[in-house]
């Protein structure tokens, strides 16, 4: 059986928010801020993905040298969604299965339809992780000064 329960919410997401909580797990490991090296393996569109996203991950500070291997299965993921609609728009999402006389016996699905209907949905969840969709964003606020002052006589008043 897996773990039960929503997912924990990162400790830098919880600071971002300003949550008193995310002062809680003070062993939780912080990696280096860095971006991960790019993995040789990444050609074509999944390259391209990572060249786009490295930077505004960078500029969201959620990048850390420990997110490269998930940032390569975001960067494939991409590329193989990619390719399905290429296909899907090529081909259509839809070819004729025909009798041996020629005439059409039904339509199939293109198999390319889900392949891109799979990969959409690994991508979305990919792109959650990374606070790369609206609604992923929006759970995320960064604070001002003053209210990074509040935040900490809040705290003290639940530390004592």
């Amino acid at each position: 059986m897996g773990r039960r329960g929503t997912k924990p919410t990162p400790t830098n997401v919880l600071k971002l928010r300003g949550s008193w909580r995310g002062e809680i797990n003070k062993n939780e490991p912080q990696p280096e801020a860095i971006p991960p090296p790019m993995p040789t393996e990444l050609d074509g569109m999944a390259k391209d993905c990572w060249e786009q996203l490295v930077p505004i991950l960078q500029a969201m500070k959620v990048l850390t040298v420990a997110d490269g291997i998930a940032l390569y299965l975001l960067s494939e993921t991409y590329a193989t969604w990619r390719r399905a609609d290429e296909m899907i728009k090529k081909d259509g999402d839809v070819y004729p299965i025909k009798t041996e006389d020629g005439k059409v016996k039904y339509l199939q699905q293109s198999p390319y339809v889900a392949i891109a209907r799979n990969s959409g949905k690994a991508l979305k969840d990919l792109l959650c992780e990374f606070g790369l969709t609206p609604s992923a964003r929006s759970r995320v606020q960064t604070t001002g000064d003053n209210q990074s002052k509040k935040q900490d006589e809040r705290m003290k008043y639940f530390m004592e």
